[in-house]
């Protein structure tokens, strides 16, 4: 229980940094702290902290509660049943990861607000959504040694 207040409170901090420091388009890192957590503490602890962390984001923006949510809780639910299908857990198949997630919460977010709000993006730029899945991938690498998945040895 520790642990897990730990990161909800590192998702707190996580989110302030990205909030204060960048403007515009900014790195998802609460993306890559949830699945560093999946990976580290089991499917099941995933989700749960993916949907608080993704209840965090969505009521920080105040807009719409449930996009983050959903797509925080599959990031966590796919990323531990990656790691059991594969042998070697290193770098890149963690930046490959965290891009593939990455590109499915971006997804995710813009089917949910299109479905369930006003709020259209057909007419966004593609380079937007790129420029964020590159930026939350650059992330990753910057946190990888924090958050090495080769120090686990539970769940293999």
């Amino acid at each position: 229980m520790k642990v897990f207040l730990f990161y909800i409170v590192l998702a707190y901090i996580a989110l302030s940094v990205q909030a204060t420091l960048f403007e515009g388009i900014k790195p998802d890192f609460i993306l890559v702290i949830v699945c560093s957590y999946s990976l580290k503490y089991g499917r099941t602890n995933g989700v749960a902290y993916g949907a608080l962390a993704g209840l965090l984001i969505d009521t920080v923006n105040g807009f719409l509660i449930g996009p983050n949510i959903i797509a925080k809780s599959v990031a966590a639910f796919f990323v531990k049943t990656l790691r059991k299908n594969l042998y070697q857990w290193n770098i890149f198949i963690n930046t490959l990861a965290i891009c593939i997630f990455s590109v499915i919460n971006v997804v995710v977010v813009y089917i949910c607000l299109d479905f369930f709000s006003e709020v259209k993006f057909i007419n966004r730029s593609i380079v937007i959504s790129v420029k964020e899945v590159i930026y939350t991938v650059v992330a990753s690498l910057v946190l990888y040694p924090v958050f090495n998945p080769a120090k686990e040895t539970k769940g293999i």
